[in-house]
């Protein structure tokens, strides 16, 4: 895959996530509507990295496998072209946030907040405001791994 068709598709997630923020969830004020941005922002960031590890891979500056991914790019990217280093943990809060969704036991919307309990009771709570700093966040993140694309290219 291309970085302009990857760069495309991260930018449609992002659009996609934007949208429900700020139109569908303003009119339909459904929290359950937060998980979709959430994983909207999810695949964004998630192509984004695979981008900049083909673009590496491109310049034959590295090689990797798909279970080690995400190690090899804390470890080379984010330190080889200087990618705030938070981006792993934040990758990482997306995609857990989405695994404890789907694998909920119970879930309920209070308040205009989505609360996630896993199996022992452990409750993961999502707000429109903490979702709208998220995807801030990510269409940062997404921005820079792509402006430094296009920068060595």
């Amino acid at each position: 895959m291309f970085p302009s068709s990857q760069k495309a598709q991260a930018e449609n997630k992002l659009k996609i996530a934007d949208h429900l923020l700020s139109t569908t969830f303003i009119i339909v004020k459904d929290p359950k509507l937060l998980v979709s941005i959430i994983d909207a922002l999810y695949q964004a960031i998630d192509i984004s990295i695979y981008a900049m590890l083909e673009f590496e891979k491109k310049f034959k500056n590295l090689e990797y496998d798909e279970s080690k991914k995400l190690e090899l790019f804390r470890r080379k990217i984010i330190t080889k072209y200087g990618l705030d280093p938070k981006i792993v943990d934040f990758y990482n809060d997306l995609k857990i946030t989405l695994e404890s969704h789907r694998k909920s036991g119970v879930e309920f919307t209070k308040r205009e907040k989505f609360v996630i309990s896993d199996n022992d009771y452990n409750l993961k709570t999502l707000t429109y405001d903490d979702v709208k700093k998220k995807h801030a966040l990510a269409k940062t993140y997404v921005e820079q791994m792509f402006n430094i694309i296009k920068k060595y290219e």
